[in-house]
């Protein structure tokens, strides 16, 4: 039988089959088996929508921080100060995946009473993409935002070397059927983790991405990662990074973006195993109800989707899409075709397998369907069916 590999070398997976093997992985540091469930899930779904930066190509790094120490497979979380509409908690070291999880649970109850509720994280580590925590509350009738603070790598507007974070954020809403204009973007033109596929791949960066050590404009990924990434939007991206980081780290106090050290640990990367790599993440949740009528807060919201997707099309662009639609329509391909991964990817999760003495994932071959029933469970409810 041949394995599945697409036009892109891309080999191709059932998606439950590799969320099992990430999570036999991360077990493998002790980690609880349901936080190892939602890492591993995050990381799959992240490949499975198309963003491959925050997928399985970081398994292999957050393995070897889990064992050095640097994040915590057992973080005891506390809560620092409560309200009735606003929580702060201490993460302990542990990955923002599960604890932001759990952010958004303690928070949906405070909301639902409330209208409004506030969630902050200290000491946390990497929380992957944040769309999975907006998603899991516009599913369940709620307004969502999720952002965190990041190390320094974006250039801010007329700078010339690296001085904020490329904080990102989510926000979604729920919709009629499923959420709505679901953001995920870090205020920068690229991400850190991008830049090094590019060179991985031995691929000059677009132009406009990016200066080097003087602040001149450079298209080589290594001079960029020397130098720094500039901010989406000029001025605008530089303003919104540093809003993120007030309410990410200012307000929780956490660390600011510059005593956060990068942990080097996307693609090409190797992660700095001596480096405190914990930021902050803040959660805000708005009830759909608190003004009454919910049923018409989610008309609105695909109306507010469906007014862009009716626009008519610039020439040579098939069609006008919302926020969410790609990473909707990516992750309805994985049901037809499996779940795309990298060679260079594929490769490292052999390496683990055979490292830790697992069973490595097999790819799907040409003659069988995508997804199986585990392919079909959905880590924070079934946002994609």
């Amino acid at each position: 039988m041949n394995a599945t590999v697409d036009s892109s070398g891309a080999v191709r997976y059932d998606l439950g089959v590799l969320c099992a093997f990430a999570g036999d992985v991360l077990r493998t540091t002790k980690m609880r088996p349901e936080d190892a469930r939602l890492l591993a899930r995050s990381l799959v779904e992240a490949d499975a929508t198309g963003v491959a930066t925050h997928g399985l190509t970081r398994l292999p790094a957050y393995l070897a921080q889990l064992r050095a120490g640097q994040v915590n497979p057992l973080p005891q979380e506390k809560v620092l100060a409560e309200t009735p509409s606003a929580v702060l908690v201490d993460a302990d070291r542990g990955f923002g995946v599960p604890v932001g999880v759990r952010m958004i649970d303690r928070l949906l109850p405070k909301a639902r009473e409330t209208g409004v509720a506030f969630g902050g994280v200290r000491r946390v580590a990497h929380f992957g993409a944040a769309a999975f925590f907006t998603r899991r509350a516009a599913e369940q009738g709620f307004l969502a935002f999720a952002m965190s603070s990041t190390s320094p790598s974006v250039v801010p507007f007329g700078g010339r070397g690296p001085r904020i974070g490329n904080s990102p954020m989510s926000f979604a809403a729920p919709g009629t059927d499923a959420p709505e204009l679901v953001l995920d973007m870090a205020q920068s033109v690229s991400s850190r983790g991008r830049i090094k596929v590019f060179a991985a791949e031995g691929k000059e960066l677009p132009p406009d991405w990016a200066v080097d050590r003087d602040g001149l404009p450079t298209r080589d990924p290594a001079a960029a990662l020397a130098g720094g990434v500039l901010p989406s939007g000029g001025h605008k991206g530089a303003a919104l990074s540093l809003m993120v980081e007030m309410l990410a780290s200012g307000l929780t106090g956490a660390h600011l973006t510059q005593y956060i050290r990068h942990a080097g640990f996307t693609a090409a990367g190797t992660p700095d195993l001596d480096a405190d790599v914990t930021v902050g993440n803040a959660f805000l949740v708005l009830d759909a109800a608190m003004f009454g009528d919910a049923a018409a807060v989610r008309r609105r919201a695909s109306d507010i989707a469906d007014h862009v997707r009716r626009s008519e099309p610039a020439r040579d662009v098939e069609r006008v899409l919302a926020p969410g639609d790609p990473e909707r329509a990516r992750f309805a391909a994985t049901s037809e075709s499996g779940v795309p991964i990298a060679p260079a990817t594929a490769h490292s999760l052999d390496v683990l397998a055979a490292e830790l003495g697992l069973a490595a994932p097999l790819p799907l071959n040409d003659d069988q369907g995508a997804l199986n029933g585990r392919g079909r469970e959905h880590g924070t409810g079934a946002v994609f069916e």
